[in-house]
């Protein structure tokens, strides 16, 4: 996985957009500023030069992963996508918080060669307290190889993980413990 800082981020020179100021929040909620962590029309662009680790041929066991041509997986392209989105929500994210994605739609348009410069280019295309929507392009050397969207909600880690984690890992040690249930029993 390719790693960077927000400096190695460039702004775009598409609407000159700054970071919206870090909001004050209170009860999960924005409560002075423009109220959004994230401004619409927020763009960065950022090049990447594909990995061997990349390819689609590591993506499982069995023909249908090895057989493929040596090319750069789908699933690279959406971690790709949804690494450089985070990096941009985290310009002007809230202390003690932290993005979730909570839907996405990547094309996939062509194959990438391994070892192929790509340039994935994200916008904010809808931003809404603590939600926002991202256009996502990826291109190569020839063409758009990939397009779509990517959606992500701001949210109190600690909280987060207590209400949504925590009850997870609390079924899976009841389940590894012998007591197991099925869903929608509380577990007593």
């Amino acid at each position: 996985m390719p790693s960077f800082d927000g400096a190695a981020l460039g702004r775009s020179a598409v609407g000159g957009c700054a970071p919206a100021a870090r909001p004050r929040i209170v009860d999960g909620r924005s409560v002075s500023g423009s109220g959004d962590p994230v401004r619409i029309g927020e763009t960065r662009s950022v090049r990447y030069v594909t990995q061997p680790g990349d390819c689609v041929r590591l993506g499982g066991p069995g023909p249908e992963w090895t057989d493929k041509p040596p090319v750069v997986a789908s699933y690279v392209l959406i971690r790709l996508c949804e690494q450089y989105c985070m990096a941009v929500l985290l310009e002007t994210m809230p202390r003690g918080y932290c993005s979730v994605g909570s839907g996405q739609r990547l094309n996939h348009r062509g194959p990438i060669a391994i070892g192929a410069e790509i340039e994935t280019t994200v916008r904010c295309a809808e931003a809404a307290g603590l939600r926002s929507r991202w256009d996502v392009t990826v291109r190569d050397a020839h063409s758009v190889v990939g397009e779509g969207w990517m959606t992500f909600a701001l949210v109190e880690k600690a909280g987060f993980e207590a209400r949504h984690v925590a009850p997870k890992y609390d079924m899976l040690t009841r389940s590894a413990a012998g007591n197991t249930y099925s869903a929608g029993s509380t577990g007593t």
